[in-house]
């Protein structure tokens, strides 16, 4: 079941990005483009995509642990054209960005108010 969905969702991700204009990365303008409501970030060149409420990553995120610090947002912002590494569509600036102790790339591991934690998956180019 989580492959299907991971394939499914890849998919989707690949065929709204089309080809970037960015070395084949999926890009914060090709995200916005199609959601302008997206919630991501960006860190290391990457755009990353907030998954914590899906439903085939719900079933599997206990394997993903708040592992050491990576970073803090610097700036939120919608605007595509200045989206620099550590820029947040949604999340606070301060916000403490944390990698995954799973032994796995890719999530990027957030906790909010030490209470609630969000999960934000590297978007690939399909």
């Amino acid at each position: 079941m989580l492959k299907k969905s991971l394939i499914w969702l890849l998919i989707i991700i690949g065929s709204l990005t089309g080809c970037s204009g960015d070395g084949g990365k999926v890009t914060a303008r090709d995200v916005l483009k199609h959601n302008d409501n997206a919630d991501i970030l960006k860190f290391d060149g990457f755009i990353y995509s907030n998954v914590t409420d899906l439903e085939w990553f719900e079933e599997n995120k206990d394997r993903h642990q708040k592992g050491k610090k990576i970073g803090e947002i610097k700036k939120v912002t919608t605007s595509s054209l200045f989206f620099a590494n550590f820029s947040s569509t949604k999340l606070p600036r301060g916000t403490v960005l944390f990698d995954t102790n799973d032994g796995e790339t890719g999530i990027i591991f957030v906790e909010m108010d030490n209470e609630h934690e969000l999960y934000y998956m590297q978007l690939l180019e399909g």
